[in-house]
This record gives C-alpha cells, structure tokens and sequence, in this order.
C-alpha cells in the first residue's frame, strides 16, 4: 500500500462542519504524520454547517472568506505550524458565487487572506505557505526535486 504524502485537496474539518465529507481529527493527524497538503474548500456547504446547498444565501448567513480560516486553524494547532494548509478552492468556474462566500467575487479575492491571515496571529512566513510554499514543497518532494 502508498504511504507516502496524500494531497488531499478539497477537504475542511468536520469538528467544525460534522459531514463525512470534512476530514476528523485523527484522519488530520494521520495526514500531518505522512506530510501531506489539506487544500480548503470555499463552499459554503463545507464552511458553516447552516448552510443548505440551492436554498441557503452566504449574505443572510454572514459566510465570509474568514470562516475558512477557522478550519486552517483547527489544523494549525493540531499540526503545530502552518505547513500542511493551503488552498483547495474549486474556483475553476464550473460554479458561481451562490455557493461560496459573500465577499468573495472572483478568484482575485483570494488576496484579501493576506490581510485576514496576519489579522489572525499568522506570520508572514505563514502566510507564504498557505498561499503557495506548501503545494510547492508538496510537488518538488513528490516529483523528487
């Protein structure tokens, strides 16, 4: 069986969101321990659990860009550093904004976790992981470079 690093691209944490789709906290450990990636989702569905797939508003529920910062954190602490977080957006356009949260308007609005992040207690350092170090490292490790 493959024991090396997962990239586990399109998961949040179910502590936060209880679905079997969000990641528990040993399957985090386990994936932390083989030095894998967790890319966070931007749906709301899998952001904040009163969301409702076609029924549910980001506005009238105040689904912001910050809520996915929550589950970055649960996996922050449970890691001890920010190594293993990054993006797993699905911003590929085969959806619209229904769905994510109600400041984000294109994937440009992916800068404004710069601020959010440093307003958080996050680094710089951080914040350079998050956004592109982690997927980087993941893929150099993976295609040995």
């Amino acid at each position: 069986l493959y024991d090396g690093p997962i990239w586990a691209s399109h998961h949040n944490v179910r502590k936060i969101v209880p679905t079997q789709r969000q990641l528990t906290d040993d399957q985090i450990r386990m994936l932390i321990e083989r030095g894998s990636v967790i890319g966070g989702m931007l749906d709301c569905w899998a952001m904040d659990n009163r969301f409702i797939d076609m029924v549910s508003d980001p506005w009238q529920l105040d689904i912001r860009l910050e809520n996915l910062v929550d589950h970055w954190d649960h996996i922050c602490q449970i890691a001890g550093n920010s190594e293993h977080v990054a993006f797993g957006t699905d911003l590929d356009g085969n959806y619209g904004t229904e769905q994510s949260p109600w400041d984000l308007n294109s994937i440009a609005d992916l800068q404004k976790y710069h601020a959010i992040l440093l307003k958080r207690g996050y680094k710089e350092e951080d914040v350079e992981n998050i956004f592109h170090k982690n997927w980087i490292r993941f893929l150099r490790k993976a295609w040995g470079r």
